[in-house]
């Protein structure tokens, strides 16, 4: 398993705290829902982060795409304040899914977008001791690219 610091190629650090890492996956068939899981969770331990398992939200790719999205541009804590603005973000989240498309398998640790609809609130699993942690993860055929960025209220 190779690892690719994607955030620290961006340095994405000048507006979010976090983690994008692109891992290139070359052991395992990642179109089998049971091998993704074990990946991820093996890159979660690998990263310090929580182990999920069966605790990851499965979602479509242009859901998981817009929370992607709106997780670069938004603080997760304080969800209507902007911190990167909306130009750099799409410039981000472009780089980010470069490798990835509507056949990717999608997940995150979020069950709702809070910045598209938060008539219900918002719940997630974390990954972290942070207070907030969001995470977005896209898989194709060889490559796991997983985000994982970070709030304090």
């Amino acid at each position: 398993m190779d690892k690719k610091d994607i955030f620290e190629e961006l340095n994405m650090s000048e507006y979010i705290w976090g983690n994008a890492y692109l891992y290139s996956i070359s052991d395992i068939d990642l179109s089998i829902e049971k091998n993704q899981i074990s990946k991820l969770d093996e890159i979660c331990k690998i990263e310090g982060w929580n182990e999920l398992g069966e605790k990851w939200n499965s979602i479509e790719f242009l859901k998981c795409s817009e929370l992607l999205l709106d997780s670069i541009e938004f603080d997760i804590a304080y969800s209507s304040s902007r911190i990167t603005p909306t130009e750099i973000a799409k410039k981000f989240h472009a780089e980010l899914l470069n490798k990835f498309n509507n056949d990717s398998f999608c997940y995150s640790n979020w069950f709702n977008n809070q910045w598209r609809s938060n008539k219900n609130g918002s719940s997630w699993n974390p990954l972290t001791e942070n207070t907030f942690d969001i995470s977005t993860v896209f898989i194709n055929k060889e490559n796991i690219l997983i985000t994982c960025f970070r709030s304090e209220d």
